[in-house]
């Protein structure tokens, strides 16, 4: 199913290029569409941000939050997973703060449990 999910976001936005694009603001966008309500609107967002960020676990935690209030379960959970990893990965490089790993893995928490 992963790599199914991952193509079929390929083919959604093919002009978005990793790390060519503008995507500073996307998070923060995505969570406001989410708390708008607009789920359709936040899933493009985080979707958008996977491809320019693919090494980053924005976008893949972005879409697992959209994926349990749109009641998708196993989606939610292949991206919080997928997330988690690159949250991981990215911890070792010194990139990103530690604290934010463990967000990331309470998140998975809950994720998993559903």
């Amino acid at each position: 199913m992963g790599q199914y999910l991952l193509d079929n976001i390929k083919k959604e936005f093919p002009d978005i290029k990793p790390f060519e694009e503008d995507d500073f603001k996307w998070w923060n966008e995505g969570l406001d569409l989410i708390d708008c309500g607009n789920l359709k609107g936040a899933e493009n967002k985080f979707k958008m941000l996977t491809l320019s960020q693919p090494d980053h676990s924005d976008g893949f935690e972005g879409l697992s939050k959209v994926y349990v209030k749109m009641n998708r379960i196993e989606e939610a959970k292949f991206f919080i997973n997928l997330a988690y990893e690159k949250a991981q990965e990215s911890v070792k490089s010194g990139y990103t703060d530690p604290e934010i790993l463990k967000i990331i893995f309470d998140q998975k928490k809950m994720i998993d449990s559903l």
